[in-house]
């Protein structure tokens, strides 16, 4: 009984207490609000994905370098001149270069005449260049005319390789120039090289040779493969070579990779030869074909027909 009356006491409390909950203070009806609006809410069926991290990667710059030049601000301090000062000034520094190239030369030439080969070798060394060199040949040769070109300094042109062109022309030509009143720097061009051309040696045909000091002599040609080839091809070529090299002043010089890889394809040859007769014949070195002057001395013995 008591157990009975606790139990509709406690559901008369809930029910006063969600009563109590749902009722609200203020009356809406009073205010004109209706007391029933339908709301509509959107529920996701799944929580929304985290917002990814972007990190900004560096923009790669792929614009040249900036140079000597373009590091320099053009120069807003100028004084200006008409075109007739720039002319002269110009002039005057093409003077002043030609000079100083005959000067360099003839302190080659003289050091040239004047020290031994040793201590010309090392004069060179301390200049920064080669005894041997193109261009120490053509200093001198510069400064071998010196006394004669340098009272025309204003009329030679500034490039030394230019002067050394004009000391190549015949000495007649030179004079019938100067005699007409023409400038040396007007000589240029296809006239100067038709000029150059007739003062060849042509008794040394290996002068415009480049020499190699290395292998001790001039290149003249270069030898070129037109087709793909084996070690069985390269043979035939070497003993041409060779052959030539034993007749005529010349001398074929082979990468060392193009002849390690002629080496081992020999030597697999060889290898797969022992192990492998042609024709039912046994190895035998003493039939292969040496050239014409090695099986005119070695012991030859032919192949037997089967």
């Amino acid at each position: 009984m008591q157990k009975t009356q606790k139990a509709t006491a406690a559901q008369a409390a809930c029910a006063t207490a969600s009563n109590t909950e749902a009722t609200s203070s203020i009356k809406l009806d009073a205010l004109g609000v209706p007391t029933t609006v339908k709301v509509e809410v959107a529920v996701a069926d799944k929580a929304p994905p985290k917002a990814k991290v972007i990190t900004a990667q560096p923009v790669i710059d792929y614009g040249p370098m900036l140079s000597v030049e373009r590091a320099m601000e053009d120069d807003a301090n100028l004084v200006r001149h008409d075109r007739a000062h720039y002319v002269a000034a110009f002039k005057r520094g093409v003077e002043k270069t030609a000079r100083a190239t005959l000067e360099v030369c003839r302190v080659t030439y003289e050091a040239r005449q004047a020290l031994d080969n040793y201590q010309f070798e090392n004069f060179c060394k301390e200049v920064g260049y080669r005894d041997s060199s193109s261009t120490i040949r053509k200093f001198i040769a510069i400064g071998k005319v010196y006394p004669r070109f340098i009272e025309y300094a204003d009329q030679l042109p500034c490039a030394w390789t230019t002067i050394y062109q004009i000391t190549q022309i015949p000495a007649d030509d030179f004079d019938a120039y100067l005699k007409h009143g023409k400038r040396l720097d007007e000589l240029k061009g296809k006239r100067l090289e038709e000029l150059t051309k007739k003062t060849l040696d042509a008794s040394d045909i290996t002068k415009p040779l480049p020499y190699d000091s290395k292998l001790g002599g001039n290149v003249f040609a270069k030898l070129v493969v037109t087709k793909k080839i084996d070690d069985k091809d390269w043979r035939a070529i070497e003993k041409a070579m060779n052959e030539m090299a034993a007749r005529l002043p010349v001398k074929f010089v082979v990468p060392s990779a193009m002849q390690t890889l002629v080496d081992q394809a020999r030597l697999r040859s060889y290898e797969q030869s022992k192990k492998h007769f042609v024709g039912g014949q046994q190895f035998r070195p003493e039939t292969w074909d040496m050239g014409e002057e090695a099986n005119s001395v070695l012991p030859r013995a032919l192949p037997k027909a089967a």
